[in-house]
């Protein structure tokens, strides 16, 4: 089953149950409109790769043609000058019919790179929608019950001054929040939704590990083209890779990184839902 038709089932079954957050649902957007992207590229490579076959079989199966023609011709003892000019395009014609029998292995090679390459993008696109829905769904919850801001955070009295309005001030004081919630580890993003929200990301059935793994991937692929690094077996432990090897980016990878994405982001809306916007 695609990418693409596994998404469409899961909205299909939220739009059903889950409560309307409108971060929530910019998230399955972006999600949905990768998918779609993701299946049309697979999809038009997998018909480039057959394209480029038939044209290497066509290639010489006609190259055998043009090549008999040729030692027809020059079987001759006397070629007439119409023959003269049809051996010189039957030359011509297998120059470039080996130029397809050379080159057309050479492009369907660098093709097979292609899809893993998109992928690669596809997991980029992905952390960076969960990252963008972690940072909203948090501002969403400290704007809309400022009682979530209280803490033992210290200001200057210049900061506060410049301010003035209680709505300016709640605003200051979540953006904050969201900041530091950017430089955080994942693990630490987990322990900040349990104190701060009560809300325990372990129960959504996706492990953290599972998460700090398609995070961890994620930065070798854009840092280090892919290949593991020693901070990378800090991250992920009980990883089976050495330092120096080359991560694969498999259509099975990617599926289950969006699989289990979409169920932690499933499950914090639920949750979020339930404890702060059920009015």
């Amino acid at each position: 089953m695609s990418i693409l038709k596994v998404r469409i089932m899961a909205r299909k079954k939220l739009f059903a149950s889950s409560p309307d957050i409108e971060v929530y649902w910019t998230f399955e957007s972006n999600l949905t409109k990768l998918a779609y992207f993701l299946g049309t590229t697979e999809r038009w490579y997998e018909k480039q790769v057959r394209v480029l076959g038939d044209r290497l079989r066509k290639a010489r199966k006609e190259l055998d043609q043009v090549e008999r023609e040729m030692d027809g011709l020059g079987e001759k003892s006397r070629l007439a000058k119409t023959d003269e000019r049809r051996l010189e395009r039957l030359m011509d014609r297998a120059d470039d019919l080996t130029d397809v029998h050379i080159f057309a292995p050479l492009e369907r090679k660098l093709f097979r790179q292609f899809p893993e390459l998109v992928r690669v993008l596809g997991l980029v696109h992905l952390v960076a929608f969960f990252e963008s829905y972690l940072v909203d769904i948090v501002r969403e919850i400290l704007l809309t019950c400022p009682d979530a801001l209280k803490s033992g955070r210290q200001f200057t009295a210049e900061a506060i001054m410049k301010l003035g309005e209680q709505k300016q001030i709640i605003s200051y004081l979540a953006e904050k929040e969201v900041e530091d919630l950017l430089y955080r580890s994942f693990p630490d993003v987990v322990n900040y939704f349990e104190k701060k929200f009560n809300v325990n990301l372990n129960a959504s059935g996706v492990s953290v590990e599972n998460i700090v793994e398609i995070l961890a991937t994620r930065n070798i692929h854009v840092h280090n083209r892919g290949i593991v690094n020693q901070r990378y077996l800090e991250l992920v432990g009980g990883s089976t890779l050495k330092v120096g090897a080359y991560k694969p980016m498999t259509r099975e990878y990617l599926r289950g990184s969006i699989g289990s994405i979409s169920t932690l982001v499933e499950f914090i809306n639920t949750e979020v839902q339930r404890k702060y916007f059920a009015k």
